[in-house]
């Protein structure tokens, strides 16, 4: 049976990680950590469970570290889970192996996954992009990441949707911390433009954050009412992070300065990663 190197990104995680390690110390074969230098128990935490530790310098976002971690990996198959809170469905977990197996034969490169979510009270979010689909499990060598935030991996070869019941759970979603005010303006640095929206919402992202409220409700019309997402009061409060996100992302981006704008045209065309490489 094929193995699989498991992979996460800590940072004073202590009081979460040994949940998430526990988690998957049955179904995956190595363990690695890359820590941002944690002054907690984080990282005898990790080595407790046979993990192979790594400190990196702290960006405040995970993504510069991707690479680098699937560089440490010694097995073709990763399986990459956050350590804020996020487990696989129960058959998801039973049946990892047996699907990587039919990969390998299938000429299967990756997998789909919804991510279902959670608010910290427990609560199922649906609605605009609740849930969603991510790609966590893939072959090392067939995936690259540019090390800008929010990004998915850009997968090399066939993607297989896996069906609902193989879910990842992501517990505890806030509707706004600390983390979100960071990201958004790491995001307003790195990103030059946004050519991924529709003619109707790029010219109300545009207008933001004057026309937050008619961005929020032509959201709600078209991708809940128009193409019949289901969605509950907690998909609605989310979609409201949304447009709060958006809107101070596009007014930052405005804000801008020249610099800053050619700075953010050389990342989103060349990547994070590899202008850290070159100048660091």
């Amino acid at each position: 049976m094929v193995e699989v190197s498991f992979i996460t990104f800590t940072r004073n995680s202590a009081h979460r990680l040994r949940g998430l390690l526990e988690h998957v110390k049955d179904v995956v074969d190595e363990i690695i950590v890359v820590d941002g230098y944690s002054t907690d128990g984080t990282v005898d935490v990790a080595r407790s469970y046979g993990a192979r530790v790594y400190q990196r310098r702290p960006w405040g976002f995970v993504e510069p570290d991707r690479m680098f971690a699937l560089k440490q990996a010694s097995y073709d198959w990763i399986l990459y889970l956050d350590d804020d809170d996020e487990r696989l469905s129960s058959k998801l977990k039973k049946d990892l192996k047996s699907l990587i197996d039919y990969a390998e034969s299938n000429d299967i490169c990756a997998f789909s996954t919804m991510s279902v979510n959670l608010t910290p009270q427990g609560k199922l979010i649906l609605g605009l992009f609740y849930p969603c689909r991510q790609i966590r499990i893939f072959k090392k060598d067939r995936a690259s990441y540019r090390g800008i935030i929010h990004e998915l991996p850009q997968i090399r070869g066939k993607i297989l949707a896996l069906p609902n019941e193989y879910y990842i759970l992501h517990l505890g979603i806030k509707i706004w911390s600390k983390k979100h005010a960071r990201y958004v303006r790491i995001q307003a640095l790195q990103y030059f433009k946004f050519n991924h929206f529709g003619k109707t919402r790029r010219a109300l992202w545009h207008l933001l954050p004057i026309s937050s409220i008619p961005y929020y409700f032509y959201l709600l019309y078209a991708y809940m009412l128009r193409k019949k997402i289901p969605f509950n009061f907690e998909g609605l409060r989310y979609t409201l992070l949304f447009v709060l996100y958006d809107s101070l992302l596009s007014t930052l981006m405005k804000m801008r300065s020249k610099r800053q704008k050619e700075l953010a045209k050389l990342i989103s065309e060349k990547g994070f990663i590899q202008l850290l490489n070159h100048y660091i």
